[in-house]
């Protein structure tokens, strides 16, 4: 009886032993939980930020691109412009070739004055 008594009490002992590295082993996962949970809030905070930098940068694509087109109207303007200036040149041009024939002709005249 004594044996069986003094096995009773030695598995009991295990039991209380267990009982308390399972609580001891329960309080370090429940800590470990804390740490997960404040660092998923942390994670969560930073990707917030994350969405607020991506909205920015969506924004700064939209100005870009506004000043992309902008930038191209102006192209579009100064080719006209450079189209414009290209006939006034040439305008000029047949106007100086134009003068200078003129200026033959008005010298054929003054040659015929002064030979009569």
């Amino acid at each position: 009886m004594e044996l069986a008594q003094d096995l009773t009490e030695r598995i009991n002992g295990v039991a209380n032993h267990l009982k308390r590295l399972d609580a001891r082993v329960e309080k370090r996962f429940e800590a470990i939980d804390q740490r997960f949970e404040a660092m998923d809030r942390q994670f969560e905070a930073i990707d917030q930020r994350f969405v607020a930098i991506d909205r920015r940068f969506d924004g700064l694509d939209r100005r870009l691109d506004a000043m992309d087109r902008q930038f191209e109207a102006i192209d579009v303007q100064f080719g006209e412009v450079g189209k414009r200036l290209d006939t006034l040149e040439s305008t000029q041009q047949g106007m100086v070739t134009m003068q200078a024939e003129m200026m033959q002709v008005l010298l054929g005249i003054q040659r015929k004055l002064d030979v009569n």
